[in-house]
């Protein structure tokens, strides 16, 4: 598919309980967000570090980004959130 590039970066938001992560489509940059569910119901039980499993799972991630990217699945303010449903 290919249709983004990823960033090598990454920020865990503990309010919102998320690990966010760019994706840049075109010119544009989209927000991105794995809720830390998704992290623990299908990468890794054990999430003490959830940037540290985002990034051993990095690529699956990106994949269901682009996917959810692809058939327009954002959210209200433009942002793509991957729940464990997604996964």
């Amino acid at each position: 598919m290919n249709i983004a590039r990823f960033p090598n970066s990454t920020l865990y938001d503990s309010g919102r309980m998320v690990v966010k992560f760019a994706a840049i489509v075109g010119n544009d940059t989209i927000g991105c967000e794995i809720s830390l569910e998704a992290l623990k119901d299908n990468f890794e039980n054990d999430c003490l570090q959830p940037t540290a499993v985002f990034s051993r799972h990095r690529p699956a991630i990106e994949r269901i980004a682009e996917k959810l990217i692809a058939q327009k699945r954002f959210e209200n303010d433009g942002s793509i959130l991957i729940r464990s449903s997604d996964c």
